[in-house]
């Protein structure tokens, strides 16, 4: 039964494998969000986050800081992109996050769908969005399941 859900899949995967970079080709992408923490009992704070694609790679990278001081980061892969009307279109995916603290010590990690509404004002080059992203994880120090909604506001520029 394993080995028929990992070929399952594997196949889900390949299939929507093409789905991010339909979104912008396989260019770069570079821009910024200000990420909101929304509800819940943990996860990524209010913060500033540098965003970044990488050629070739279906993934939106996010990197964050707060205060107090704490590191934030995030993955995500868009498996369904499309157009809505004119210049409005969403995405959605699934991601990973991570967030370190230094004072008191912890570390979260854990999971999140990110849903994203977006507006092309100048073309396909300058993207504005708006992102809220359930998530779930689990708190090293002390251990303990976290759930929250994480949302974002912001922009990124394709290449």
């Amino acid at each position: 039964m394993k080995k028929i859900l990992i070929v399952v899949f594997a196949i889900m995967l390949l299939a929507t494998s093409g789905a991010f970079a339909a979104a912008k080709g396989t260019g770069w992408a570079v821009g910024g969000e200000g990420s909101l923490y929304l509800a819940g009992n943990g996860g990524l704070p209010s913060s500033a986050m540098f965003l970044l694609h990488i050629p070739n790679i279906p993934l939106m990278f996010g990197v964050g800081i707060s205060s107090p001081f704490s590191i934030g980061l995030t993955a995500d892969y868009w498996f369904a992109h499309g157009n809505l009307v004119s210049i409005l279109d969403y995405y959605v995916g699934v991601g990973a996050y991570a967030q370190i603290f230094t004072d008191p010590s912890n570390v979260i990690l854990g999971g999140r769908v990110p849903f994203g509404l977006q507006v092309w004002p100048v073309g396909q080059t300058l993207e504005v969005f708006l992102e809220l992203a359930p998530a779930f994880g689990v708190s090293v120090a002390p251990t303990e399941f976290e759930w929250h909604l994480q949302g974002a506001v912001g922009l990124r520029f394709w290449f």
